[in-house]
């Protein structure tokens, strides 16, 4: 891995994913926890939900930016198509993508480090078309299992060819072709991006499968990059692994410990239930241990099996309970209640010791388990954490809780630690991955009547986001240590549905003679 040399501030030209808080404000929020800054396009040049960024300006935007800054953090979707939803929807040509993503060249020709992520469309098994081509309303049930058959159909001594040819039958003829398609040129795409990589045009890549499943057409191109990974002998700078909307932030994490130069950083991987990392997590297609472990490789630290690591990343394993995205989960088990407890004891443990410690909660998707939070906050030491996380698949969990904790521990070496800022993130993501989605998102979405399974939409002046503020102010009441409070006016619902919020969080005592009710979003940005 390369490095620029350090200036004060670091400063990141990063084009995210797409507009999501996930994808932009997620990375500003760890590179922020090194005192570092980051670069982010102007908004009218960005995705809109299904609109397209402007692929072209954004591409001369970002050759201006990484000329000011330090390292480039860059969605190839993005760069190429104008947004993730772009690149499933509206997909471009192999070569004109190809030719858009020329701007890499010449940036890393120009000495600045460029890091990357490219991703492998997804097959969800959902009817739902908001982020997907508008026949998947009602062929994206049928797309699922053809793609899982033609996965099946591909493994050695199988013998499914009349269940291969109903699962065609299931989807025109023409849907069929469009789907394969597309997946074939993203795949040329990643391939590309593989190059890219192996030639030096970037100094790391990070290849993700987004909610994918062990059966799927997805599942089998990435193991066919892993391969072409191998061949090219570019494991060192590659990264292969299932997640999608944490990638950007694992490449800030990444970036930052090369430019800080305080060393590596080495990760032992830990769960309370060991046969709990050989489960595979749902929307995923390898074991939550291997995850995991290239998670870890994507923020550029290394899996260490022994003892004495520079950070302990406690994994809560998945446990099968049900989703968060889908209604409330029934009552838990005694044994889920004890792991809990006795991961939240493993914790409480380390951090009296004097440790790093990070936990990713993947024990269910879409939500944190709030037997494992609430047992958290209960040792009145949650404050004292590296990092946490616990939304969407165990991917983004997996790598945002990486991320964060890899970032903290090098800045700490490198005398660059932000204190408020790691304390924001933290307080942060207790917040959305516990407060909103596990408590508060089934409430909203109850008082809309919101259909299990798909998006709903939510006017900008819908009085559902009172309740939204007021209920994720309780929860910032609600965390020991922290101090935390929701900044007035900046709660809002970015895409007009209730599957992610965004709002501004501050913790530490309120400075003398401020009020915070008079506190505009505008003002804490």
């Amino acid at each position: 891995m390369s490095a620029a040399p350090a200036r004060l501030p670091l400063r990141i030209a990063l084009l995210p994913l797409d507009e999501r808080p996930a994808c932009s404000r997620l990375p500003a929020q760890i590179a922020a926890v090194a005192g570092a800054g980051t670069l982010l396009p102007p908004p009218e040049l960005m995705p809109r939900l299904r609109e397209p960024g402007d692929a072209d300006a954004l591409g001369t935007w970002l050759a201006g930016a990484a000329r000011d800054a330090d390292a480039a953090v860059v969605s190839l979707e993005t760069l190429g198509h104008g947004g993730l939803i772009a690149s499933r929807t509206q997909p471009s040509p192999v070569a004109e993508v190809a030719a858009r993503w020329q701007t890499l060249d010449r940036i890393a020709a120009s000495g600045t480090p460029v890091h990357a992520v490219t991703l492998i469309t997804r097959t969800p098994d959902s009817d739902d078309p908001m982020e997907e081509p508008e026949y998947w309303d009602p062929h994206g049930p049928a797309l699922h299992q053809l793609s899982a058959e033609l996965h099946r159909g591909e493994q050695p001594q199988t013998r499914r060819a009349e269940q291969l040819a109903a699962a065609r039958r299931a989807v025109p003829p023409a849907v069929r072709s469009d789907f394969l398609r597309r997946r074939v040129r993203n795949h040329a795409l990643n391939l590309t991006a593989l190059e890219l990589a192996a030639s030096g045009v970037l100094d790391s890549l990070v290849v993700g499968a987004d909610d994918t499943a062990p059966r799927a057409v997805a599942t089998a191109e990435l193991q066919q990059l892993q391969l072409w990974r191998s061949r090219l002998e570019a494991e060192d700078r590659v990264s292969v692994r299932p997640g999608a909307d944490e990638a950007t932030a694992t490449l800030v994490a990444r970036t930052l410990l090369g430019l800080l130069g305080s060393g590596p950083v080495t990760v032992r991987i830990e769960a309370v239930d060991p046969n709990g990392l050989s489960r595979t997590a749902p929307y995923e297609n390898i074991p939550v241990g291997r995850t995991a472990a290239g998670q870890v490789m994507a923020c550029g630290a290394t899996v260490h099996e022994g003892p004495d690591p520079d950070l302990h990343l406690l994994v809560h394993t998945p446990d099968g309970a049900g989703d968060w995205a889908l209604g409330p989960l029934t009552p838990r088990s005694e044994e889920a209640v004890r792991t809990a407890q006795a991961l939240a004891d493993r914790a409480a443990d380390l951090l009296r010791a004097g440790r790093a410690v990070a936990v990713a909660d993947c024990a269910q998707p879409n939500g944190a388990d709030p037997l494992l939070a609430d047992a958290l906050l209960r040792t009145g030491l949650a404050h004292l954490l590296t990092s946490y996380a616990g939304w969407n698949t165990a991917g983004n969990t997996l790598g945002t809780a990486v991320a964060h904790a890899v970032t903290a521990v090098a800045a700490r070496r490198a005398d660059r630690f932000d204190e408020r800022a790691h304390l924001d993130l933290l307080a942060h993501r207790f917040i959305e991955d516990l407060g909103y989605m596990t408590r508060v998102r089934p409430e909203i979405r109850a008082v809309l009547g919101s259909v299990p399974g798909r998006h709903d939409h939510v006017p900008d002046d819908s009085p559902v986001l009172d309740l939204l503020a007021a209920g994720l102010a309780r929860c910032a009441e609600e965390l020991p240590g922290f101090q935390a409070r929701i900044l007035p006016g900046s709660v809002r619902l970015p895409w007009q549905r209730t599957f992610e919020a965004d709002f501004d969080v501050r913790t530490g005592p309120v400075p003398t003679g401020t009020a915070t009710s008079a506190t505009t979003a505008e003002e804490s940005r």
